[in-house]
């Protein structure tokens, strides 16, 4: 059985890159071990760079059917004063809100129904990967059908093969240990109780849309799941072990000042150890990793998922370049050369949100309290850029690595999104006309900003554009621009640059 790309594992990150490579036309293979989607809430939130891959994915409307937007995150101290208001009601850099809430199995429909049945994909689900090899020419994945009662491996019954494996296959992930890459801890390491809980009648329940209650005797998350979900995160105290908290009894009396069984059903509890932990070495040969496969990150940003699905993002146009001989492979190194550094750095803003949260003494508590209400803490750290990989290095093109505005296009009496226009490929923004063959070789879309035929009708891109001093802005097919160009003049060499970045002779044929 012969593809162009195998995936092992079926959650968000795997969905979503094998729906990019279907669009590109390559054949897929995803190997799951459950039958069917894991059915129990997990990740919770997303933000707009998110959503905005949702709408390029043409699934938007389903998303918002099962969300809801995130308002204010709000941080308080035992005695329930604000030491923090995250203030998310004005509109995002790619247009509407800042963040989203929702349940994972939701989400997880959505994704799956877009994805079943689309040209190239198979699926491989009941299905154990046991052994992954790279032979050189072509990388292999051994299957058998999953047992879940079973004392012992059993025989390969299936061998796959392609030019490339990218294990989304979580924590335990068997494609990074083929791999070999170590693993980097970053010093974040507490256990947490997770309660989901269905409300009988939400509405009528006087809770926080999202909330950190930074009480000492018992740091606690608040969180909506989605339309009809809510979350509970308790952190365990020194001395307290998951067995503690094993009988639903000992959970509903943690729950009792907010729902209790006779307004409330209990759907899940569980006990993680949040960590932070970044995979050094994404890329090995013919085998990759993504998504907890490659980072785990404790959950007080929210960014989890998100992180997979901007490896998903990032990698899935670079296979598609790979694939298809339009790059050499060597592009695929600037996959963590790009994701690792941005990865890691939300990881450590999460952990530095997180230190604040677990003060279990109460003097500590006390003392950030009064840090905080004397204005003495600084804000959360601004989201990274990407700092290295494909993009400008001139000195004359700035902007190169920030996530590019969204916005939509007014042309005539037609409105379409600037995602739409770039049809999930290069898009050149710029104030005059340009002809270079660069654009039809390299794919590249143009809008053309002119205020009269074209307009941007929120003015995001043409306040871009004006920020950076620029004629012209090329952004990648992921959203993040790749350089400027400060007059017409400059456009053919921005478009030089990014051809040599992207069609570069790979290491062997320099060698040859």
């Amino acid at each position: 059985m012969n593809y162009d790309v195998i995936i092992i594992g079926f959650g968000p990150t795997g969905k979503v890159l094998a729906r990019k490579l279907s669009d590109g036309g390559h054949r897929v293979a995803i190997v799951e071990r459950w039958p069917a989607a894991y059915p129990l809430p997990r990740a919770v939130g997303f933000d707009h760079e998110i959503m905005r891959m949702f709408h390029a994915l043409g699934v938007s409307a389903q998303v918002e059917a099962i969300s809801r937007p995130m308002e204010h995150y709000v941080w308080y101290n035992a005695d329930w004063k604000v030491l923090l208001d995250l203030d998310y009601t004005d509109d995002s850099i790619s247009g509407g809100p800042d963040g989203f809430l929702f349940n994972q199995p939701d989400l997880e429909r959505v994704l799956e129904a877009d994805l079943v049945g689309r040209p190239g994909i198979t699926l491989y689900t009941g299905h154990e990967a046991l052994a992954v090899r790279d032979t050189g020419e072509r990388a292999e994945v051994d299957l058998a059908p999953f047992d879940e009662a079973a004392e012992a491996k059993p025989a390969p019954a299936l061998t796959l093969s392609a030019r490339y494996v990218v294990g989304c296959d979580g924590a335990n992930s068997l494609v990074r240990e083929t791999m070999g890459a170590a693993v980097r801890d970053l010093g974040f390491d507490e256990s947490w109780l997770v309660v989901d809980v269905l409300p009988h009648d939400i509405d009528t329940l006087a809770l926080p849309l999202a909330a950190q209650w930074c009480n000492p005797a018992r740091p606690t998350t608040i969180i909506s799941g989605g339309r009809t979900n809510r979350r509970w995160e308790f952190m365990l105290l020194p001395g307290e072990t998951p067995e503690d908290f094993a009988r639903d009894e000992s959970v509903w009396a943690l729950l009792a000042q907010w729902v209790t069984p006779e307004n409330s059903t209990l759907i899940r509890k569980a006990t993680y150890r949040f960590r932070s932990l970044v995979v050094d070495g994404w890329r090995k040969g013919r085998l990759l990793v993504a998504g907890d496969a490659a980072h785990r990150m404790p959950p007080f940003m929210g960014q989890g998922m998100c992180a997979g699905l901007r490896d998903s993002w990032n990698l899935g146009w670079k296979l598609d370049r790979v694939l298809r001989g339009a790059s050499p492979e060597d592009l695929l190194d600037s996959y963590e050369a790009e994701r690792a550094p941005h990865v890691e750095a939300v990881i450590r803003i999460s952990v530095g949100l997180g230190k604040v949260v677990c003060i279990p003494d109460p003097d500590a508590a006390r003392q950030r309290d009064e840090a905080f209400f004397a204005g003495q803490v600084p804000p959360p750290h601004p989201f990274p850029p990407l700092v290295s990989g494909v993009i400008d290095a001139a000195p004359q093109a700035p902007g190169a690595g920030e996530l590019s505005p969204h916005d939509d296009l007014l042309q005539d009496a037609a409105r379409v999104r600037l995602d739409t226009a770039a049809a999930g490929g290069f898009v050149l923004l710029s104030r005059t006309p340009v002809d270079d063959p660069r654009l039809h070789r390299l794919g590249i879309a143009t809008v053309i900003l002119n205020g009269a035929d074209v307009r941007d009708a929120g003015g995001r891109l043409s306040a871009l554009l004006d920020r950076l001093g620029a004629a012209a802005v090329l952004i990648r097919p992921d959203f993040y621009v790749f350089g400027s160009a400060p007059s017409p003049q400059d456009i053919p060499d921005l478009l030089g640059r990014l051809e040599g970045r992207l069609c570069a002779p790979s290491a062997s044929e320099r060698a040859a």
